[in-house]
């Protein structure tokens, strides 16, 4: 959703629960509210773009107002009006999620485990039950992130780092995914990301893949 618009249709208590999940993930969010639910104000004003308008909303037809809407969430108080934004929604060719009917909606919400911004393990109940999702997610949470720790958040960081640079050293596919193997087989690199030394790590690569093209051109 990074950089798309989305349109909430409706702020109350489960619109706002939506806009605060959203507000994680870059996107601009347009509210239409003829009232809001005041815990919205936690993040309106941070570095989320928001736009709220406020109007009382009656006919579905206010979608037709906006233009390169990505996804419509329609979270009004009355489930027929809710129902008549999403047809409108599907009419416009924009995916669509009802508050009040997920067996209507284009797509479900998951309950998340978020391990340091970087591992996101979802739950899901394919919409059946939100409320089971955030249970069973509470329950393996711990389980979790007692299995996913912080020397694989920073190789999953290392990984990154040297998918960007070894593009420009190796060619073929191939080799390119073994070297990136190698990084995770190699001890010495290990033992520097446990004494959380990720500019020596780095140095190591880059090092490693100057001797690549070298032995290359010989």
């Amino acid at each position: 959703m990074k950089g798309r618009n989305i349109l909430v249709v409706g702020a109350g208590m489960e619109g706002t629960k939506r806009i605060k999940s959203l507000s994680k993930h870059d996107c601009k969010i347009i509210i239409i509210s003829e009232t809001v639910n005041e815990s919205l104000y936690e993040i309106e004003g941070k570095n989320n773009p928001i736009i709220l308008i406020r109007r009382k909303i009656e006919d579905p037809n206010i979608l037709n107002e906006f233009n390169d809407i990505f996804i419509v969430f329609a979270s009004t108080n009355d489930p027929f009006l809710n129902k008549k934004i999403i047809e409108k929604a599907r009419e416009k060719g924009i995916l669509s999620y009802s508050i009040d009917d997920a067996a209507a909606s284009d797509f479900f919400f998951t309950s998340i485990i978020n391990i340091d911004e970087i591992i996101q393990v979802a739950i899901s109940t394919s919409g059946k039950s939100p409320l089971m999702s955030k249970i069973i997610r509470d329950r393996i949470e711990n389980a979790i992130k007692n299995i996913i720790g912080k020397k694989d958040t920073d190789n999953i960081k290392i990984q990154e780092f040297a998918r960007e640079h070894v593009r420009n050293y190796i060619e073929n596919q191939h080799e390119r995914r073994e070297f990136l193997y190698s990084i995770v087989d190699d001890q010495e690199i290990q033992e520097l990301l446990a004494k959380n030394n990720i500019d020596k790590v780095k140095e190591r690569i880059i090092n490693t893949l100057d001797k690549w093209e070298d032995n290359k051109s010989r």
